[in-house]
């Protein structure tokens, strides 16, 4: 099935660019300030009218692109959907290195790489999303079930 449009970019683009404006309006409710003294408004403004723009930039020439008819893996969103899931009600209870080696391996299961690489890409996820947010971030989050 040919469409006349590349759907592909001109939902991708539509999605940024409401994305971006959603950012951009919402961060105008908090003081905006200047350059040398951004206020709390100054970042979600300026970045979500940078992604709108970058929106707009991929899909107005979508518009008149040819492109092929969307196929949705429906496999590949279930499993996605389940770990984020999976990850959202495990988090408190198993810790952040757990839960995100879990929810990394149950978003791989459609994957065809071999079993040993797919526990080294979990082993990394988890790896980073501890680095990151308890970590870098100091969010108060329990890295392990013992440490509530």
């Amino acid at each position: 099935m040919k469409t006349t449009r590349d759907l592909h970019d001109l939902v991708g683009g539509a999605l940024m660019t409401a994305t971006g404006l959603f950012f951009a309006l919402y961060g105008q409710q908090y003081e905006f300030g200047t350059m040398a003294r951004m206020g709390p408004g100054y970042f979600p403004v300026v970045l979500g009218w940078t992604l709108a723009v970058l929106g707009l930039l991929v899909a107005v020439p979508a518009w008149w692109r040819r492109g092929t008819a969307v196929t949705v893996q429906w496999s590949n969103l279930l499993w996605c959907v389940l770990s984020l899931l999976v990850f959202a009600f495990t988090l408190k209870f198993l810790g952040v290195v757990l839960t995100s080696f879990i929810a990394a391996l149950i978003s791989l299961v459609p994957s065809s790489m071999p079993l040993r690489t797919r526990l080294m890409v979990c082993a990394v996820v988890a790896l980073l999303t501890t680095l990151i947010f308890p970590i870098g971030l100091q969010m108060l989050l329990p890295l392990w079930p013992w440490s509530h």
